[in-house]
């Protein structure tokens, strides 16, 4: 999972020496313009380059409210002592010991919160201060989660919603935090972590994939966009201008042309 706050002094440098908000989000739309595909339109939903009509809408307004702070601050009831029980657990309202990257395309209960990327999972789970490895037992299978205390008292337990790879997970303590790691058996998006779980609307979930997990075709197209954006941003002829003019050098005194003597591309106007 990536660290929200990996590039803040980086961004409140360049916030700086904007100024203004206004100008500084001006120049993130403007790099996500020249250098990559975020207005690029897929007419092809097989098309690897370019996000569906109405997506990069949808993910700025998805992200906005995502960090929005809470305007109230609810004070929460006591809560009863756990009983065992065989219901679903209950999604929670935000939680200040969660972070809202915590659940992240996942879901937030009592006792964790869990986020996902296409090709993997990360768990938070609260437990007690002062918890030591020696107080936990911690057992991942290939279709199953279960978090212990020493006292029996259960943190997690269930069946995965898909497989994990479970002899490649890691998990590690972080104050009163619990966090865990899966790697996904296969690319897919989970509606859930363990199966007791409410699902989750998949249609709902920002689906984008990281640049570096592409494909090395799907990168040089992006690459190729970006170039072609500043070609055009420069007033230069892009990679498709190229080719058409190579094309028409070559054409230009061959048997049956329309054009003869020197080649000269400002004549021939293209459409």
């Amino acid at each position: 999972m990536v660290d929200s706050t990996e590039h803040d002094d980086l961004l409140f440098a360049m916030l700086k020496e904007c100024k203004t908000l206004p100008i500084f989000l001006n120049h993130i739309f403007g790099f996500l313009n020249r250098r990559t595909d975020f207005y690029h339109i897929a007419t092809d939903p097989n098309c690897p380059v370019g996000l569906p009509p109405g997506l990069a809408e949808q993910t700025v307004k998805q992200i906005f409210y995502k960090w929005k702070p809470d305007d109230k601050t609810v004070e929460k009831p006591p809560t009863p002592p756990d009983t065992p029980s065989a219901s679903k657990p209950k999604k929670q309202p935000p939680d200040p010991k969660f972070t809202p990257s915590d659940s992240y395309n996942g879901a937030t209960y009592e006792h964790y919160s869990w986020s996902q990327t296409l090709l993997e999972v990360d768990v938070v789970a609260k437990i007690p201060e002062n918890t030591t490895a020696k107080d936990l037992s911690v057992k991942i299978a290939t279709d199953r989660i279960e978090v212990k205390l020493k006292d029996g008292t259960v943190v997690l337990e269930g069946e995965l919603c898909e497989k994990c790879k479970h002899n490649d997970a890691i998990w590690s303590l972080e104050r009163n935090k619990l966090c865990i790691h899966l790697d996904k058996s296969r690319e897919v998006w989970w509606n859930c972590l363990v199966k007791s779980e409410p699902k989750l609307d998949i249609s709902s979930l920002d689906c984008s994939r990281p640049y570096e997990e592409l494909s090395e075709e799907a990168q040089a197209k992006i690459e190729e966009l970006q170039w072609n954006q500043e070609r055009k941003r420069l007033g230069l002829p892009t990679s498709d201008e190229l080719q058409m003019q190579d094309i028409l050098k070559r054409s230009w005194n061959c048997e049956g042309s329309p054009f003869s003597g020197p080649y000269d591309p400002s004549t021939v106007k293209f459409n």
